[in-house]
């Protein structure tokens, strides 16, 4: 699952906010530099290995196992 996230940023802090997201895994695509309004903004995007995106589906809940207790 690809998680894309618009990040907009006061023009001055740019380039600091793209080495931050850089720096936690995401790439950058779409940026624009020039400044409206005066805010710049990027796509930051985070693919995540295949085999994490539906675990939480196979894990069974309390509810389907019968345990009434939790409720």
């Amino acid at each position: 699952m690809t998680l894309r996230i618009r990040v907009s940023t006061r023009a001055r802090c740019f380039e600091e906010r793209k080495q931050q997201h850089i720096e936690r895994g995401y790439r950058i695509e779409d940026e624009r530099p020039m400044p409206v309004n005066g805010l710049c903004s990027f796509v930051a995007v985070k693919d995540d290995p295949p085999s994490d995106d539906f675990d939480w589906l196979a894990r069974p809940s309390a509810e389907s196992r019968g345990d009434r207790s939790s409720r």
